[in-house]
């Protein structure tokens, strides 16, 4: 083979994993020691890299609040006052009204499903035999009224699931606290359970509706991003990695990945699978700080999902890498005026770099790149 480097009139198209793009490659023969040529033009060189290389992917995500669902009336009577759309409602706090009587929110998992509490008995003549005394009330209903007066102050802290006298109690302070009957009984009908605080996202019911029916469409008051993506590129989307999500605001933040969806949903625009248009997985994402996203309520975020990456290693522009005519690549080395062909290994290829391994590479060294 003649030492001389010359470069084909030919070029060739190599597909590389540079985000599915393709890359011309000019083939030359390979280097021999010690090769020179001409010094290239300095506009078209660019200097060996040492960075973390990494394979991220950018998706489309949705600014919202998470946790929607919908809250149903139990009372007989007639919605008398609505809260307004956007408010926050918190555990003692009114829902709705219904008659002018408050249904109050709860914090919990276990909806009352019975009356809870002990009405004060009715009057009537001694009894002629002992009484039976009743079995105390309890149950995981009655632990979330104990729960909720403990944290409302009516009722000292308390672990057990019985209703007792100091419940009953509690009880009255509660409904006095709301102008209501002291009767020491809770209808079920007049709280609403939840796991915590929750935002008015619409009004399903209008004054004057029935009470028996869809009232509130509610959310959590937390914001989350939901990312949508191709159901066959899960690559590092898992719960548990943490993203960095860029906001409609212009701020950047981070989030944890916190649940996927197992059910793929039809494809955008509901059409049939096909080579651009594929079924679709969603991710919940978690803000690492709520007040990043303060002013707003919902909007488009671009989502950086992190890949394989490779650190500390010597990067190059995939432009400047040459095809060896017997196979392999190898950069054009600039030294002065002159210019050597050093054949190279090729790791990872990511957002139009390539990580390089060859002899007597360094960072900061130039080389000729065709762009």
């Amino acid at each position: 083979m003649s030492s001389r480097r010359r470069v084909l009139t030919g070029v060739v198209l190599l597909a590389v994993l540079t985000g599915g793009g393709l890359a011309v490659f000019r083939y030359v023969d390979r280097p021999q020691p010690a090769a020179a040529t001409d010094g290239p033009d300095p506009a078209q060189t660019v200097a060996i890299t040492r960075t973390t290389l990494s394979r991220s992917k950018e998706l489309a995500g949705q600014l919202g609040y998470g946790g929607s669902s919908t809250v149903k009336g139990k009372a007989t009577g007639t919605i008398t006052w609505l809260p307004k759309a956007s408010t926050t409602v918190g555990r003692g706090e009114v829902l709705y009204r219904v008659d002018d009587k408050p249904v109050v929110l709860f914090y919990g998992s276990t909806p009352l499903f019975r009356p809870v509490g002990k009405a004060a008995p009715p009057a009537s003549p001694p009894p002629t035999s002992p009484p039976v005394k009743d079995k105390p009330l309890s149950g995981p209903d009655v632990r979330v009224v104990k729960q909720n007066l403990t944290a409302l102050g009516f009722l000292p802290n308390t672990t057990t699931d019985k209703l007792t006298d100091a419940t009953t109690k509690a009880v009255k302070k509660w409904q006095e606290s709301l102008d209501q009957q002291p009767t020491g009984v809770i209808d079920p009908a007049t709280v609403v359970v939840l796991p915590g605080a929750v935002r008015i996202n619409a009004l399903k019911a209008a004054l004057g509706d029935p009470a028996a029916a869809d009232v509130l469409d509610i959310t959590s008051t937390e914001k989350v991003v939901t990312l949508s993506f191709d159901a066959d590129a899960t690559e590092g989307i898992k719960a548990g990695v943490k993203v960095k999500l860029n906001l409609p605001s212009g701020k950047t933040t981070s989030g944890t990945i916190r649940s996927i969806s197992t059910d793929a949903t039809p494809p955008p625009d509901g059409g049939p699978s096909d080579g651009t248009k594929k079924p679709q997985l969603a991710a919940t994402i978690g803000l690492a700080n709520q007040t990043d996203s303060k002013g707003l309520d919902s909007g488009p975020v671009q989502v950086v999902v992190p890949g394989p990456s490779h650190k500390n290693v010597l990067v190059v522009p995939v432009a400047a890498l040459l095809a060896l005519r017997e196979g392999g690549y190898a950069v054009q080395v600039v030294s002065g005026t002159t210019t050597t062909l050093v054949a190279v290994e090729t790791g990872m290829f990511a957002d139009g770099n390539v990580e390089i391994t060859g002899d007597g590479l360094q960072e900061g060294q130039k080389v000729v790149t065709t762009s």
